[in-house]
């Protein structure tokens, strides 16, 4: 098991993050469970909870009497039905399910979660565990946030998307009419497990939203993942020892901005390279045909392009390498350029009426630049169309 440097902030309990194949063990050991071992027999002896520094023994987050909240995603449910029951048995769950799809995080899911934990036995020390990729997470991340102003949270991650981006750092919410994510709050895990024997039954498309984030860090951050993110997006060549590469380094390169900048006053925002053009296409394709994934892919395309037209010397041919991989059409919103960029100016990472991107002078070097030029703004989406086409 590898087990990553905590997330310390200011504003929240540190978060953890380990990275293994074995759920059941992962989630004993982030409840600081030992084995007993019988000698008599070589058996192993009943579960104990033991206080450990890593989980503090106070009166929010102790073991709890009370069962486990279980959020999970119907289709993780079903393709893992085993694994699940093992780790979480119905004798002590309470297991609440999600529609698969973007349509999830909505506020009418959030109430059906609150209302579901309300009517059944319920402490502020019942952990609520997320189980499932982003849309699970988030959705989930939030309703512990509102319950009794926070229950002990836990994500599972599982999906590649998930693991390397949405379920670190502490960002909870759903979407509205009025943009993708208008509605949340900060609210950190105790834990992040993680578990890649989830992503076994991750269908190609799905695995392209995780090599999107992937992507991103390689151009913020570190170059080598550029390359290694290409190397998984085809299933012919992907190994287990890659994947594991490409997980720890993505955890890392997010979990260090986050503990620097908790509340993305500043250097956090580069994590959203890509991601105000690409939850602009989100929206205007009102979260029906166009994943979070495939709209950052784009949504990169065109911060680059941007990037070059104000004189910085990268690249967008390591993303345009995947095009085909991708099959990605964007013929449909061709004619709506006007609408995406009105769409940008509602993000919610903008604090005037101007937009807020986040360009890249060169591999690992972003910074976050204003941008009041609508026609600029044009002009990337145009191009990323015609790309794209």
């Amino acid at each position: 098991m590898l087990r990553l440097p905590s997330l310390k902030i200011t504003d929240a309990l540190e978060s953890r993050f380990l990275l293994f194949d074995d759920l059941k063990v992962m989630w004993r050991d982030a409840h600081g469970i030992t084995n007993n071992t019988d000698h008599s027999t070589g058996d192993p002896g009943i579960a104990e909870i033991e206080k450990t520094d890593d989980i503090p023994a106070d009166r929010n987050h102790a073991p709890s009497d009370t069962p486990v909240i279980l959020v999970v995603d119907a289709n993780v449910r079903d393709a893992h039905r085993e694994k699940i029951e093992q780790v979480f048995p119905a004798e002590s769950t309470r297991l609440f399910e999600v529609p698969p799809g973007e349509e999830s995080k909505s506020v009418a899911a959030w109430n059906r979660i609150i209302d579901f934990a309300f009517s059944g036995p319920l402490r502020r020390n019942t952990p609520l565990v997320a189980v499932g990729g982003g849309v699970t997470g988030d959705l989930a991340g939030f309703a512990a946030a509102s319950i009794m102003r926070g229950l002990p949270l836990y994500q599972v991650p599982t999906t590649l998307l998930a693991m390397v981006d949405s379920a670190i750092g502490g960002k909870t919410g759903i979407n509205h009419a009025f943009g993708k994510n208008t509605i949340g709050s900060f609210y950190h895990p105790r834990a992040v497990l993680f578990d890649t024997g989830f992503l076994t039954t991750l269908p190609q498309r799905e695995w392209l939203c995780g090599i999107s984030e992937v992507l991103k860090y390689g151009y913020i951050a570190d170059r080598q993942l550029l390359e290694q993110a290409a190397g998984l997006a085809d299933p012919a060549s992907r190994n287990r020892s890659l994947l594991h590469d490409v997980i720890e380094r993505s955890v890392r390169i997010k979990a260090e901005v986050v503990a620097e900048d908790a509340r993305e006053s500043g250097k956090r925002a580069w994590l959203n390279f890509g991601h105000t053009f690409g939850h602009a296409l989100e929206t205007q394709d009102n979260y029906r045909n166009i994943n979070h994934g495939e709209a950052v892919y784009a949504g990169m395309i065109a911060a680059l392009f941007v990037s070059r037209k104000l004189g910085f010397n990268v690249s967008d041919e390591p993303l345009l390498a995947l095009k085909k991989t991708y099959q990605l059409n964007l013929n449909a919103h061709a004619g709506s350029i006007d609408r995406l960029v009105t769409l940008m100016t509602q993000d919610k990472k903008n604090r005037d009426n101007n937009i807020r991107l986040v360009l890249v002078e060169g591999y690992g070097q972003p910074h976050v630049q204003t941008i009041d030029d609508r026609n600029l703004l044009k002009e990337a989406w145009k191009y990323t169309f015609d790309t794209l086409s």
